[in-house]
């Protein structure tokens, strides 16, 4: 960096060098960064003094005015006061104006061919006396004349200066008035001395404004020297790397030689050119690359960026790429600085922080980052040669069960064992990292033929589903596999890891210890999911989510005893959609507490209105259970809807007990504490029902409606079942529901079994809380 910093301060004085006249009397902007920078200073150091000459002309202009009073028409000068009074209160108040309002002064800002258009009419003003009323004036006010019009000369040198083009104009000028007086008083001397003194003036004034732009372009260079300083000590460059810098256009203003050498360029071959020209000429690289993507998206919006590694347009080097905007007095873009390194061997090899920052510390497998790059790299490939390639995630089964027992420490040592041997699973053919977690990937760059990476994932299932030895344990895990190909699969890395993502889940679904290839329905379905999540989110705060009511009948006297409420979401474009359609979308979005809290208080509120002894029971997801926050809930609805708890129950399923059993018994525990009704729904279904009945107390069970088909249809295992959960329910003082009741017969033969409610089709769908009737008797062997 030593050596960068004093090839700097060598080489960036271009400012320093003489100017030409030409430029430095031209009226147009300069092009370049900091001549627009100089001329601005020029610009805003004028303005600041405006104030003060605007005075200075109107108490000379009002001075001037009393002194021809007496010899002068006092409408000419009465005229002429008003025009330049006019004319400098205007130039006055916008030299306010600029330095105060910021809006005004970007949207109106002062250039230099406006000012010299003001400057000259107002030097114009003061042509009218020598010019008009030197002949009617006394000598006294003659010689007050030629003594007003010197001292203007002089003074508009000085404050003007900053601007040569306006001082010189200036001069210029009023030069014609003294002139004018000079010939008027036959004084050839005087004439010969104006012309030299405003030939010194305009020297002078030359002279003054080359220093003052000068030590501005050297204080504007100055301070970037030391922006460009802190710069490569905040990036850290190497000294494979060099500076860059653009222009407010975006394109090359310079680059640093060790940048240009190994793009066989030149710096007159860029300067001027798009960056776009140099990193992705073919506009191939950006569709494929989401690291040049984010790059190209950064440098048009101005966000500074840190270490954005990019492949070369040849794809052979990659290179990583900080750098941080030009902002002018206004904050507004007007360029870009920052450095660059060539990390092609560093990110792969060695052990400085390049490689640090793509290895995964614990596996020594490549990260996350890294995954990403060799990822790109094996598309672009695929894009020159057309071999194709894939993405292989592989996500362990049952590792969450040896952190659990076992500790992470060991779960460590797994993860190390498995990266080792995945990578003998995949050989030459792939890369391999540990994108987290427990979740590994695999770059496959030997062909997208689908037998042969089939035949690579079973090969990798089978290799870690042996046992491992760590330390004196054995452990046994396996994974499943989720597969994306290139290019039918996707075309850059972002579709594919997305898609391999799809893949995987799907996997899973299917049973774990297999693999999936990504199908187009996939990325449909998920597609279908979020297009409904949004949707549902809206209809959380709207009004097109809503509970409907089934009836529970007591099987003996046919009365309604309760009503189950089940959420219900009527689509604006698709209609009624069924529960078990959105429901896990509810719980995927981490949606289920806000929603079903919101249930517990509608169904309460509900609730309330109907007889003092109709119950209502709520369906309790699994996640809800987790802390307190159910239980709060509870009691606030009870307490908000005066309802007793008595007439409140909550649906649970066996499934909640498939997490933490102590955590899940805690919540069940203080709900009924509160002294609501707690109720197992669709008991028989798991493989240790009685267990569960045995560590929580239920007030009822619900038969599911599997075994009152089989029951009612004569299956002896389904009666034998029923008559073992009755017994069950008998023994321990605990109501029962027989569910699904959609025939008579079906309700005939549990009324004959001894079950002490029904539910089901037969008795009533489920309707909407404006269409319950407020009191609700029916014989239980009326069909609905």
């Amino acid at each position: 960096m030593g050596e960068q910093e004093t090839s700097l301060e060598q080489n960036s004085r271009p400012g320093s060098r003489r100017l030409r006249c030409s430029d430095l009397l031209s009226l147009k902007t300069p092009r370049d960064r900091i001549g627009k920078a100089v001329r601005q200073a020029q610009i805003d150091a004028l303005v600041r003094l405006v104030p003060a000459t605007v005075a200075i002309q109107v108490l000379t202009a009002a001075v001037m005015v009393v002194g021809l009073r007496d010899t002068t028409d006092n409408f000419q000068i009465g005229l002429w006061f008003g025009a330049a009074l006019l004319l400098c209160l205007m130039r006055g108040a916008r030299a306010v104006r600029l330095r105060h309002d910021p809006e005004y002064a970007e949207q109106y800002p002062a250039k230099t061919g406006t000012i010299c258009l003001l400057i000259a009419m107002l030097a114009s003003m003061w042509l009218v006396p020598p010019l008009f009323w030197f002949e009617t004036a006394g000598p006294s006010q003659k010689i007050f004349m030629c003594v007003v019009m010197a001292a203007l000369v002089s003074a508009g040198s000085i404050t003007l200066v900053s601007l040569p083009q306006a001082a010189i104009l200036y001069v210029g000028i009023l030069t014609i008035g003294c002139v004018s007086l000079t010939l008027r008083l036959g004084s050839p001397p005087m004439f010969g001395l104006v012309i030299v003194y405003s030939g010194v003036l305009i020297v002078n004034v030359v002279s003054t404004a080359r220093q003052f732009i000068a030590h501005s372009r050297d204080r504007i260079e100055l301070r970037e020297q030391g922006e460009i300083i802190k710069l490569l000590r905040e990036f850290e460059a190497s000294g494979s790397g060099g500076l860059w810098e653009l222009d407010g256009d975006l394109s090359f203003v310079k680059m640093s030689p060790e940048l240009l050498a190994p793009n066989g360029l030149r710096e007159e071959q860029i300067v001027g050119r798009h960056y776009s020209w140099l990193l992705d000429p073919a506009g191939q690289v950006v569709a494929f690359s989401s690291g040049m993507r984010d790059l190209f998206s950064d440098l048009e919006s101005g966000t500074p960026f840190r270490d954005r590694a990019i492949p070369s347009p040849d794809h052979q080097r990659w290179w990583s790429i900080s750098g941080k905007p030009i902002l002018d007095e206004k904050s507004e873009l007007v360029g870009w600085r920052g450095v660059a390194s060539d990390i092609t061997e560093a990110r792969l090899y060695g052990n400085d922080s390049v490689r640090a920052a793509r290895t995964d510390p614990l596996t020594g497998l490549a990260n996350r980052l890294l995954v990403r790059e060799l990822l790109e790299e094996a598309v672009m490939r695929q894009w020159d040669n057309q071999n194709g390639c894939a993405l292989l995630l592989v996500d362990l089964d049952r590792f969450k069960l040896v952190n659990d027992t076992l500790g992470h420490a060991i779960g460590d040592q797994l993860l190390v064992e498995v990266g080792r041997r995945l990578q003998g699973s995949v050989g030459e053919g792939g890369r391999v990292g540990r994108i987290g977690g427990d979740e590994f990937a695999v770059v496959w760059g030997g062909g997208s033929d689908r037998l042969q990476l089939a035949a690579v994932a079973d090969q990798i299932v089978a290799d870690l589903s042996k046992s491992f030895n760590v330390g004196a344990a054995t452990l046994h895990v396996g994974a499943t596999i989720g597969i994306a190909v290139c290019p039918t699969d996707g075309t850059f890395e972002e579709q594919l890891m997305r898609n391999a993502d799809l893949a995987l889940y799907r996997a899973k679904e299917a049973g774990r210890g297999g693999h999936a290839f990504f199908e187009r329905y996939m990325f449909d379905e998920a597609e279908d999911n979020r297009l409904l999540e949004q949707d549902v989110r809206q209809a959380l705060g709207g009004d097109g989510l809503g509970l409907a009511y089934q009836p529970i009948i007591d099987a003996d006297s046919g009365e309604v005893v309760a009503r189950e409420a089940l959420l219900r979401w009527r689509h604006p474009k698709r209609g009624e959609i069924p529960p078990d359609q959105f429901i896990p979308i509810i719980e995927d979005a981490g949606l289920i507490h806000q929603i079903g809290d919101w249930v517990i208080r509608e169904a309460c509120a509900e609730a309330a209105t109907w007889g003092s002894d109709m119950r209502v029971a709520v369906n309790i997801s699994a996640a809800q259970l987790s802390g307190a926050g159910l239980a709060r809930t509870v009691l606030g609805a009870l307490a908000a809807t005066r309802l007793e708890p008595s007439r409140l129950e909550l649906e649970v399923t066996e499934n909640v007990f498939l997490g933490d059993d102590a955590a899940t018994l805690a919540s069940l525990e203080r709900l009924r504490g509160l002294g609501v009704r707690l109720v197992l729904d669709d008991f028989g279904k798991g493989y240790s029902s009685f267990g569960y009945l045995s560590r929580a107390q239920f007030a009822k069970i619900k038969i599911d409606q599997s075994f009152v088909r089989g029951a009612a249809e004569g299956a002896k295992d389904c009666v034998a079942i029923v008559h073992a959960i009755l017994a069950l329910a008998r023994g321990l003082g605990v109501e029962t529901t027989a569910e699904g009741v959609e025939t008579e017969a079906q309700a005939e033969v549990m009324r004959l079994l001894g079950c002490d409610q029904l539910q089901g089709f037969h008795f009533g769908r489920p309707v909407r809380a404006n269409e319950l009737p407020r009191t609700q008797r029916q014989d239980s062997r009326r069909s609905a």
